[in-house]
C-alpha cells in the first residue's frame, strides 16, 4: 500500500497555506525513457552525459536500450567510455556503436565506475552483483540527485510498499553433466515453500547421482513482481491483450494457469528455460506436477523434446497420485512416480542415469511397462515419516520464500494422508501417518531461526490424533517459540474447549474446518463421521478460545433434499457469531479418487449420451456438470447451481464473510461451470472490491428478486496510472501532488474493507482519520512538473513543506480492553495503547509517550506481557491466546 500523506505548503514571503493530500513516490529508471527521440529523453540524456563526463574511467553496464542512447553521437560519450559489459555470451566479442563488449572477467584495468545502460531492475541486478565491489556502480536514478528537473513526470510512481528491488533473486541456471535436473515450474499459491519438491530432493541426496534442483516458480514469481511494481510503464496484459492479474499466484486465480494465453506471457521465460536446459543436457529432466502447472510444465517438456528427444523425462507430484490415470496424467513422461516418491526415485534415478530401461516398479509406471502388468504401491509407500529427514531447503536461500508485500506463509507437514478417509466426495483418501511431535517442532525452530513466524499445515487431517496435535503445542511452548499457526482440521468430538485452548496456547491463529455438510442428513450422505452439534460446539470453543475460524462447504451431492438446503441455510445462520469467513463453497465435483467416482452406481449417478467407460475415457480426472446427475431425487447442475444461489442468499442475509477464493469459486460456477445459459437461465455476475453480485433470472424476465451482495474483498486490479503535477523532495524521500487531488482512498474503512473483528475499534481509532506525524517542518525547494501557470502559482518553488504520514489505512485492532489496554497492529510491528489515550504510531516509534501509556514489541503477545510486566497486573494467558496475529 502506498503511503499517503497530508502536505502543507507555506509561502516563504508570505503567509498563505496550502493543504494536499500526497503519495510517496519513487523513481523508475525503466519509465523514465521513452526512447522515441523525444525532448524529454534528450534532456535526460544530456543530464546523465554530463555526469558521466565529470568523472573518469566509465564502462557501461548492460546492452540495453538506455546504453545505446548514451553511445550516440550527439551526446560526446565516445572519449569516455572505454566498453560495454555484459553478461550474454551472444553479445561478448562484438561492438556496440565501436565499443567492445567485454564479460565482467576482462573489464579493463583503467575502469573505475560503472553506469548501468539496463534499466529493467532484474537484469541490472544479475549483471551488478557481478561487477567487482572495487568498482562504483550508477545508473539513472542520479537524475534524482543532480538535475531532478530534467526528470519527466511518467518517471515518478507511488511507492507500492513491497519488498522490491530484491537483489537475490537468483537467475536461471542448469548446470551441465547431470544425470537429473530437477525443476518446479509456476505456479504454486503465494510464494510458498516447495514442501514436497523439498522431500524429493531429500532422497535425490541419498542417491549415487549428480542431480541439480531448481525452482522455477519462485524466480518467475519475482521477476513478475519486480516487473509489474517497479518497472512496467502500463498495466501488463497477455500477448491477445487481457488484462494480466495483479497476482495470478493468489489461490483464487488458479484456473489462469490452464489460459494458454496467460502462459504465452511467460513466452520469455519459458526460452530462457528450454535455450539452457537443451544447453545443460542432463540425462533426465524430473518435473514436478500439479494442476495450476501442468501447461507451463507441459510447455517446457514440449519444446526440450523437440530439440533433444533423448533426454528422459520424469513426472510426479500431486498430479500423479491415481494410479488409474497413470501416465495420462503427464503423458510427455517417459516414467512416473505414482503418489509419494520418497522411497522410489532415488533407485529409478540411478538405472536411468546408468543407461538401462527399468520396467514393472513397484510406485512406478512407465513407458516400457510390460502390457497388462498390475502396478502395486503398497510396499515402496513411506510408513514411518520420522525415517525421512525434515525439509531444509538446502539447495536454495529461504528468504526468497516472502510476498511482494512483506506476507510470509510456510508449509509444513506433521502427517500424510487422512485417518478417517471415508468422506464421499473427497479425493484425498490415503492412508494416514504421523510424524513424531518433537521432530515437528525441530522443524519449526529450523524454519523460525531462518526467518519464518507464520506457519501452515499443509494437511487435511490435522488432528487425526488430537494427542500427538496437542503435544506439538506443548513443545512449542515448552521451547518458548514466537511462531503464529494455521491449519485445517475435522470437526471432532474429542475437540473440546480445553482442546482449542491448548491450540491456541500453542500458537494457532486460524483454523479451517471442512465441515462440508450442515444438515444431519447431508452429514449422513457426506459419511462426515460427526453431528450437528458437533458443528456448533467445534465452531463456538475454537472461536471463545480466540482463534479465527474458515468454513468450507459442499453442496449438491446425491441424495441431497431441498429441506437439506433449507437447514444448512439455518444452520449457518446459527453458526455466524462463531465463522469468521467462507474459505470455500463449492458444487459437488465428481473427481478421481472419491467414493462417488468409484462407485456411481451405489448412489444412483447417471451419465449422459455414454458408458461409465466412455466417461471416464473422455474425463480421465473429472466429470463437467453437463455429462451426470444422480436420482432419488433428482440432481444435475442446474438443480446444483439453485441451490449453491440460495445458500449464497443466506449467508448473505446472515451477514456472512467470504473469502477471494471463495468469491472466485462462486463467479466460476456461476459464470461458467454450470452452461447455465442452456437450461433457459441468465445469469450476470459482477465483481468488486466492496462484493460479488448476482443475479439470476429467466431468459426475457427481470429478476424476481434483488441481486445477492456477498460480502467480500477481492484482490485490487492494476489501477490506472496517474503522473503527478508536483514532486516535493524530502531529505531522501519523493512526494507527489496529483491533479485531480488524491481522493479519499477508494475503498472506505467500513466492515467490509477490514476484518470483521478490527472494525469496531478501528472506527475509534481512525474515524475520523488521524494524521500521524513522522517529521518537522522544513525550508525546501521542490520541482512543479506542470506547465500551467495558474498550478505553478500556487505551488512556489521555495517554500515550508510539512509532510504527515497516513498509517490509518495499515491500523488495525487485534483486542480491545487488554488490561485497560487496546493492542493495535501497524504492518509487522504491534503496540498497546492505554484506553482514553490517541494513537499516533510515529509518536510510539519516537518514544515520545509518557511511560506506561504505550508499549510496543515484535508480537501481540510480547506487548501483552510488557503491560503485565509494568503494571503488575496477573499473567492473563486467555488475553494473550485471544490475540488475533493472522494477516
Amino acid at each position: 500500500m502506498s503511503q499517503e500523506a497530508k502536505i502543507t505548503i507555506s509561502r516563504s514571503s508570505y503567509s498563505r497555506e496550502k493543504d494536499c493530500r500526497g503519495i510517496k513516490l519513487l523513481f523508475s529508471p525503466n519509465r523514465c525513457f521513452a526512447f522515441d527521440g523525444g525532448e524529454e529523453d534528450q534532456r535526460a540524456l544530456a543530464a546523465i552525459a554530463r555526469f558521466i563526463k565529470s568523472k573518469k574511467g566509465f564502462a557501461l553496464a548492460g546492452c540495453g536500450e538506455l546504453t545505446k542512447a548514451l553511445l550516440e553521437p550527439q551526446l560526446g560519450l565516445t572519449a569516455y567510455i572505454s566498453c560495454v559489459i555484459s553478461d550474454d555470451p551472444k553479445l561478448i566479442g562484438r561492438e556496440l556503436a565501436g565499443k567492445p563488449v567485454v564479460s565482467v572477467s576482462e573489464i579493463p584495468q583503467d575502469v573505475r565506475a560503472v553506469f548501468h545502460g539496463q534499466t529493467l531492475t532484474v537484469k541490472r541486478n544479475y549483471l551488478a552483483r557481478k561487477i567487482p565491489p572495487a568498482l562504483e556502480q550508477f545508473g539513472a536514478e542520479v537524475l534524482t540527485e543532480t538535475d531532478l528537473e530534467v526528470i519527466p513526470s511518467r518517471a515518478w510512481f507511488s511507492d507500492p510498499d513491497c519488498i522490491y528491488p530484491l537483489n537475490t533473486i537468483p537467475e536461471i541456471e542448469f548446470l551441465p553433466n547431470q544425470d537429473l535436473i530437477l525443476i518446479d515450474c509456476p505456479a504454486r499459491n503465494l510464494s510458498l515453500m516447495p514442501n514436497g519438491l523439498a522431500y524429493v530432493y531429500n532422497a535425490l541426496k541419498n542417491a549415487d547421482i549428480v542431480f541439480q534442483t531448481v525452482d522455477l516458480d519462485i524466480i518467475t514469481y519475482h521477476r513478475y513482481h519486480t516487473y509489474r511494481l517497479l518497472d512496467a510503464k502500463e498495466p501488463l496484459t497477455t500477448p491477445k491483450g487481457k488484462p494480466m492479474r495483479d497476482d495470478p499466484w493468489l489461490a483464487e486465480y488458479y484456473d489462469d494457469w490452464q489460459d494458454k494465453d496467460v502462459i504465452a506471457y511467460f513466452n520469455p521465460e519459458l526460452e530462457e528455460i528450454v535455450e539452457k536446459l537443451i544447453a545443460a543436457k542432463p540425462k533426465i529432466l524430473g518435473v514436478s506436477v500439479q494442476g495450476c502447472n501442468h501447461l507451463f510444465t507441459e510447455e517446457v517438456v514440449r519444446r526440450v523434446r523437440l530439440a533433444a528427444p533423448e533426454i528422459i523425462v520424469l513426472a510426479g507430484g500431486y498430479s500423479c497420485y491415481q494410479s488409474t490415470i497413470g501416465l495420462n496424467a503427464f503423458p510427455l513422461a517417459d516414467y512416473m512416480c505414482i503418489g509419494e516418491a520418497d522411497t522410489t526415485i532415488g533407485g529409478l534415478v540411478e538405472k536411468l542415469a546408468r543407461g538401462e530401461k527399468p520396467r514393472d516398479l513397484p510406485g512406478v509406471m512407465s513407458v516400457n511397462d510390460t502390457p497388462g502388468w498390475t502396478f502395486v504401491d503398497k510396499e515402496v509407500m513411506p510408513m514411518q515419516l520420522d525415517d525421512l529427514a525434515m525439509a531444509r531447503y538446502d539447495w536454495t536461500d529461504l528468504k526468497l520464500y516472502v510476498n511482494h508485500n512483506h506476507y510470509q506463509l510456510t508449509p509444513i507437514i506433521a502427517t500424510r494422508g487422512c485417518r478417517w478417509s471415508k468422506c464421499t466426495f473427497c479425493a484425498e483418501r490415503f492412508y494416514w501417518r504421523a510424524r513424531d511431535p518433537k521432530l515437528v517442532v525441530d522443524e519449526f525452530e529450523y524454519l523460525h531461526d531462518n526467518g519464518c513466524d507464520l506457519f501452515m499445515f499443509n494437511e487435511s487431517d490435522l488432528n487425526g490424533r488430537p494427542d500427538l496435535l496437542l503435544a506439538i503445542c506443548e513443545e512449542i511452548q515448552r521451547r518458548k517459540l514466537k511462531i503464529k499457526l494455521t491449519g485445517q482440521l475435522r470437526v471432532s468430538r474429542h475437540s473440546d474447549r480445553k482442546f482449542y485452548d491448548a491450540l491456541a496456547a500453542g500458537g494457532f491463529s486460524a483454523l479451517r474446518f471442512g465441515v462440508d455438510a450442515w444438515s444431519a442428513n447431508t452429514l449422513k450422505l457426506q459419511m462426515k463421521g460427526y453431528t450437528v452439534p458437533m458443528i456448533e460446539q467445534n465452531l463456538r470453543d475454537c472461536t471463545e478460545a480466540g482463534i479465527y475460524t474458515e468454513v468450507n462447504t459442499v453442496l449438491g451431492i446425491p441424495g441431497e433434499t431441498d429441506q437439506d438446503i433449507l437447514e444448512t441455510i439455518d444452520l449457518k445462520a446459527k453458526c455466524k457469531p462463531w465463522v469468521g469467513r467462507v474459505a470455500n463453497i463449492n458444487t459437488l465435483m465428481l473427481v478421481v479418487g472419491s467414493v462417488y467416482w468409484e462407485k456411481p452406481e451405489k448412489f444412483g449417478i447417471k451419465f449422459h449420451n455414454a458408458t461409465k467407460e466412455q466417461i471416464f475415457k473422455r474425463f480421465p480426472r473429472y466429470i463437467p456438470d453437463e455429462f451426470w446427475h444422480s436420482e432419488e431425487p433428482y440432481i444435475d447442475g442446474k438443480v446444483r447451481l439453485e441451490r449453491l444461489i440460495k445458500v449464497v442468499e443466506g449467508m448473505k442475509a446472515a451477514g456472512y464473510d467470504v473469502g477471494p477464493f471463495a468469491a472466485r469459486v462462486i463467479d466460476k460456477i456461476v459464470e461458467t461451470g454450470t452452461n447455465a445459459a442452456d437450461w433457459g437461465v441468465h445469469i450476470d455476475v459482477e465483481s468488486s472490491t466492496t462484493g460479488t453480485q448476482i443475479t439470476m433470472k429467466e431468459k426475457g424476465k427481470p429478476a424476481a428478486e434483488p441481486p445477492i451482495r456477498v460480502n467480500c474483498i477481492l484482490p485490487q486490479e492494476t489501477a490506472v496510472r496517474r503522473e503527478p503535477l508536483v514532486v516535493i523532495r524530502r531529505n531522501q524521500e519523493f512526494y507527489g501532488i496529483f491533479d485531480p487531488p488524491v481522493p479519499a482512498p477508494a475503498q472506505p474503512l467500513t466492515l467490509r474493507s477490514i476484518p470483521r473483528r478490527s472494525y469496531r475499534a478501528i472506527r475509534a481509532i481512525v474515524s475520523p482519520p488521524k494524521i500521524y506525524r513522522s517529521s518537522d517542518l522544513d525550508q525546501i525547494n521542490f520541482r512543479v512538473l506542470t506547465t500551467d501557470k495558474k498550478i505553478k502559482k500556487e505551488f512556489p518553488r521555495q517554500a515550508r513543506v510539512e509532510v504527515v504520514r497516513d498509517w490509518a489505512p495499515l491500523t488495525r485492532l487485534i483486542q480491545e480492553n487488554v488490561h485497560g489496554y487496546n493492542i493495535v497492529q501497524v504492518r509487522n510491528l504491534f503496540y498497546g495503547i492505554r484506553q482514553g489515550f490517541p494513537f499516533d504510531k510515529d509518536r510510539a516509534d519516537l518514544d515520545r509517550y509518557e511511560p506506561k501509556i504505550c508499549f510496543k514489541g515484535p508480537t501481540g503477545k510480547s506487548v501483552v506481557e510488557q503491560i503485565e510486566k509494568s503494571t503488575g497486573v496477573q499473567s492473563n494467558q486467555v488475553s494473550r491466546n485471544a490475540i488475533q496475529l493472522t494477516q
